[in-house]
């Protein structure tokens, strides 16, 4: 079986991915883990960490080095203490369950997974994942079944189906911009978390989620994944005059255009009030075509448990 991997905004395998808007020395370690220098990144987070044990972007970027090298009961506990000390968020509690189906801890895997679904409701990687441990527990209790009755034809049926769904799709991490894969047609999602409201959120979780926002946004720009960086912008972002669909044309244009594009942000500042939200920020902008560095702010509302962008102005 293949989960959906890791989402997080750190990092090419994307939180808080698939994070928060990285310090300089916390993205340059992210810069370092997606070079590939897993020793040399995990080691220069363990120093930044040391200094700054609460920083919760590095804190996930580690669980990740930590994952990558393989060394998946470590990664578990960093991501467990993220789950503690920052329980509304979701993307720990998904990447949890990634690892512990790795393991085949599938009961584990699927309470991590109604965790971050109970946090966000809207969350649909988890809802993917959750989707595939239910195939995959699935398939150990028809197998199970064939042990006992060898000639049972259904079950035989429902098992080849059940694995030629699994195995059929292969499924790329959840930062890179994935094909859709083949699902069944109903999807079970326990009736409690279907029914569920997110959880009120702390002033300093909304922080981080407004910082994680604002983050897969300039994350998306640099890879020029356009779709990732039109879906940070709400439906009804003001487009300086243009029509939706003229601007987003406009966007394309210019982010497709340049062979590269690094999009590097410091100093951000949140002002958050309920739903709507202000991050201020230095954007340093460098293409073939282009260098620039601005002082940027964003203006977000949280709509469907997602804060997008509904207005940015520069200076």
């Amino acid at each position: 079986m293949v989960l959906s991997r890791f989402f997080a905004a750190v990092a090419a395998c994307v939180i808080l991915i698939s994070a928060p808007v990285l310090a300089n020395e916390v993205q340059e370690i992210n810069q370092q883990f997606r070079k590939g220098d897993l020793p040399g990144a995990l080691e220069r987070a363990d120093r930044y960490l040391a200094k700054n044990p609460k920083d919760a972007q590095a804190r996930f970027l580690k669980g990740l080095i930590l994952a990558d090298q393989g060394k998946t009961n470590d990664a578990i506990a960093v991501f467990t203490g993220l789950t503690e000390d920052y329980p509304e968020l979701p993307e720990p509690y998904n990447n949890l369950a990634v690892l512990y189906a790795s393991q085949g801890k599938y009961e584990a895997a699927k309470t991590a997974l109604e965790m971050a679904i109970r946090t966000h409701p809207s969350y649909a990687t988890a809802h993917e994942n959750l989707g595939d441990i239910y195939a995959k527990m699935a398939s150990i209790a028809y197998d199970k079944a064939l042990e006992l009755d060898s000639k049972n034809a259904t079950a035989q049926t429902k098992l080849a189906l059940i694995q030629e769904m699994i195995q059929g799709q292969p499924r790329k991490p959840a930062a890179s911009k994935p094909e859709p894969p083949a699902k069944p047609e109903a999807k079970p999602v326990p009736a409690d978390a279907a029914q569920a409201k997110p959880a009120s959120t702390s002033p300093a979780t909304a922080e981080i989620a407004i910082k994680n926002a604002v983050t897969r946004w300039a994350l998306a720009w640099s890879e020029k994944d356009v779709d990732a960086y039109l879906a940070a912008y709400a439906s009804d972002f003001s487009a300086d005059g243009l029509t939706r669909s003229k601007w987003e044309a406009q966007r394309r244009d210019r982010i497709t255009k340049p062979k590269t594009i690094e999009v590097k942000i410091s100093d951000l500042q949140v002002k958050q009030q309920g739903d709507t939200a202000k991050a201020t920020f230095r954007q340093a902008y460098r293409s073939d075509r282009h260098r620039s560095t601005v002082t940027k702010t964003l203006e977000l509302a949280l709509q469907n448990g997602e804060w997008r962008i509904v207005k940015e102005t520069s200076k």
